[in-house]
């Protein structure tokens, strides 16, 4: 897990935020919920992503299967 508010780089591409333009982020698993598994109760059988949010205005990016180096 990184630290709080770190910067993170996708493919060796500074990640910064879509909405502010801010640097450092936290990292959360999060979970890509589709109608057919949650008719079933199989939630937990949905793919996850990785959930980038902005250290400063909390904006979620997320990204599936990616590369994340980080910077203090």
């Amino acid at each position: 897990m990184p630290a709080k508010n770190a910067r993170a780089y996708v493919n060796d591409r500074q990640v910064r935020c879509a909405f502010c333009g801010h640097e450092r982020f936290n990292e959360r698993s999060v979970k890509l919920n589709t109608a057919g598994m949650s008719f079933f109760d199989l939630d937990w059988a949905n793919k996850s992503a990785t959930g980038l949010i902005c250290g400063d205005c909390g904006y979620v990016q997320m990204f599936l299967e990616p590369r994340i180096r980080w910077e203090e």
